[in-house]
């Protein structure tokens, strides 16, 4: 009788959150995405109404880590908008630049076939 009990007891307890470490899990995923959202200058009420699945006060103590972090001089938000505006910049540049004098006619694009050879 006893072990019936205890093998249905192992049973329940194999799903349970908390003994499989999923909970934990979830706490870290909601603090990394709260996290950043303040790297990306997102409010904290947007970022929880974007992530509803995710715990409120894990998104938020994510977010509030970020700012911290920020406000200690340990992050800087803006790491990837240079390099993003640097690459903008240059692709700008080479889209717009265009050869000048290039002939438009047909006439003057098409090769010169020198008399006397035949092919």
């Amino acid at each position: 009788m006893f072990r019936p009990v205890m093998l249905s007891l192992l049973i329940a307890l194999a799903g349970c959150d908390r003994i499989t470490g999923a909970a934990d899990q979830k706490v870290s995923d909601a603090e990394a995405i709260g996290y950043a959202c303040r790297v990306s200058f997102k409010k904290p009420e947007d970022c929880m109404k974007e992530n509803d699945a995710q715990s409120t006060t894990s998104v938020l103590a994510g977010w509030r880590a970020a700012d911290k972090d920020i406000q200690d001089k340990k992050l800087d938000p803006s790491m990837g908008t240079a390099v993003l505006a640097a690459s903008a910049s240059a692709a700008t540049d080479v889209t717009t630049s265009a050869v000048p004098n290039e002939p438009s006619s047909e006439k003057a694009s098409a090769p010169e076939k020198k008399p006397g050879k035949s092919h």
